[in-house]
């Protein structure tokens, strides 16, 4: 038991240090996050406009600031966790259920509202939801072995 909490508590600092990451990029593109400027790219041309009226929709906005929200949550109840580890007793699993569900629930978000993006007949942002697909899942990981470990680290009846 005692060995799978401390593999919890190793993944459960990795998710501190990419929640932690994940704050502080989010409270320093606040303020371009809420109010978006409109520059002029010849490379992007008429996708310019559509990208602009995207990031400055409301539904972007709330979205945006209802992700930092959730992260500044689960970075808290990470902390929390991390105490109870410490103490070598299993914390809940609900935030990491928590952080998995609004991962997918984002990804699908991001999938049905952001524009099509084709530069010279080439579907860019098709390439980038793959990326961004790979990324997101890679995340996940850590919170998967949390969870894996914390089930492992209960007493069996």
């Amino acid at each position: 038991m005692e060995k799978h909490l401390k593999k919890a508590k190793t993944w459960n600092m990795v998710l501190i240090v990419l929640t932690l990451i994940t704050v502080i990029s989010g409270i320093a593109g606040l303020p371009k996050t809420l109010n978006p400027t409109f520059t002029e790219n010849e490379v992007l041309g008429d996708f310019n406009r559509v990208m602009f009226d995207y990031l400055n929709s409301p539904l972007t906005k709330a979205i945006s600031i209802l992700s930092l929200v959730i992260s500044i949550v689960l970075l808290v109840l990470y902390f929390r966790a991390n105490k109870s580890l410490s103490d070598e007793i299993a914390p809940t699993k609900a935030p990491y259920y928590l952080y998995i569900g609004w991962s997918i629930v984002g990804l699908a978000i991001n999938l049905i509202t952001t524009p099509t993006m084709k530069i010279d007949g080439i579907d860019v942002s098709f390439m980038t939801t793959v990326i961004g697909i790979v990324f997101q899942f890679l995340f996940l990981i850590p919170a998967i072995l949390v969870i894996v470990h914390l089930f492992k680290a209960e007493p069996e009846e």
